[in-house]
């Protein structure tokens, strides 16, 4: 059930069977950000690792001769779930090093890194809890004693950590405006930021939908992103759901809130984690048959890339797509009603001819 179009580059559809008759019928789509509209895999990964390397560097004074967090712990600890916020993330990861020091009394980071438990063992512990900075808190706390909890809360500092990696991401140009602050540890001009690059061809959006954004993001640096990608005009502030909102991702209940502002009927939320993928089909367990509808195209441009591909498609996504441009092309295609379908092999999908660029 493989569809290629190429609108600029080539790119690669999986689309469930049941769905193709239905998306033709679809009046909104929801975006999330990172990973979705914007590549961020060189901006909050990169401010995660730094902040982390900093705290047990400069705060904690350890030997730092290997990295202690790598891009690609990052992206496991997206896969864990429950880490959609890279804040949480830069707290989860230094805690589980801050443990496993306390545990073994080492404060050399390379003997650290080899010593169990090992960062999989950890996240697939607190992935089978349900994930998120509590989970991997009440992990720690379990497995300490006493005097050990007490050098935990002393040296675990929370706030520090997120600030060490907003202004790594942010630089002396961005923090004041995203966060509200003068950097105070981190004496760089722009931050990892100024490296995301946009992903999405804006001239591929339809004109007749209802658009959205649901993301993890803060509403500053929301608007932010919406402004280097030139989406400000195009999706309103009124049509945004961001972390600073009371309910927010990953809670279902804000697609249901962004799908009355939108006023939409069918939906297709584009997403890139586990965390993004699990709320729309926690949406789907929760809606009655008069609810609004919401199916979900993961990208491959977010985490752990094609690698991906399987493991949304088992874990129940509707669409999987190369990037946001397969989709959006895809659904150009099918509404002008040029597609000529033709049955897959297995009959499980169909496959719809390459387009030439435009």
């Amino acid at each position: 059930m493989d569809s290629a179009f190429a609108p600029q580059m080539e790119g690669t559809l999986m689309v469930r069977q049941e769905l193709l008759d239905l998306l033709p019928k679809v009046d909104a789509m929801i975006f999330d950000i990172d990973g979705v509209l914007v590549d961020a895999s060189e901006s909050y990964r990169l401010a995660v690792c730094e902040a982390v390397r900093f705290f047990v560097q400069n705060e904690l004074d350890w030997i730092v001769d290997v990295p202690p967090l790598t891009p690609e712990e990052v992206d496991a600890f997206k896969k864990a779930g429950g880490f959609n916020n890279d804040w949480d993330l830069t707290q989860a990861a230094a805690l589980f090093l801050l443990f496993k020091s306390l545990k073994h009394g080492v404060k050399r980071v390379s003997v650290l890194k080899r010593l169990r438990p090992s960062l999989e063992e950890f996240l697939a512990e607190v992935s089978a809890e349900g994930g998120g900075l509590s989970n991997a808190e009440k992990f720690a706390i379990d497995r300490l004693e006493l005097r050990q909890r007490r050098d935990l809360a002393r040296l675990w500092k929370r706030r520090l950590l997120v600030q060490l990696a907003q202004e790594f991401y942010a630089g002396r140009k961005w923090c004041p405006r995203l966060f509200g602050f003068e950097p105070q540890y981190v004496d760089i001009e722009f931050g990892f930021l100024e490296r995301e690059r946009t992903l999405i061809e804006l001239s591929l959006l339809p004109k007749d939908m209802k658009l959205g954004i649901l993301t993890g993001r803060a509403k500053r640096e929301t608007m932010l992103a919406l402004e280097r990608i030139g989406l400000t005009h195009i999706i309103p502030e009124e049509f945004w759901v961001t972390d600073d909102d009371p309910i927010r991702k990953p809670d279902p209940k804000a697609l249901t809130i962004l799908m009355e502002k939108l006023g939409a009927n069918r939906a297709i939320y584009v997403g890139d984690t586990i965390d993004d993928l699990k709320m729309v089909n926690d949406y789907k367990e929760r809606t009655n048959l008069n609810d609004p509808t919401i199916w979900v195209c993961m990208t491959l441009t977010g985490p752990n890339g094609e690698k991906n591909r399987s493991f949304f498609l088992e874990q129940g996504a509707d669409i999987v797509a190369t990037d946001i441009n397969a989709l959006l092309g895809y659904l150009k295609y099918v509404r002008e009603g040029k597609g000529q379908r033709k049955k897959t092999k297995e009959g499980e999908g169909e496959i719809f001819p390459k387009l030439k660029g435009r």
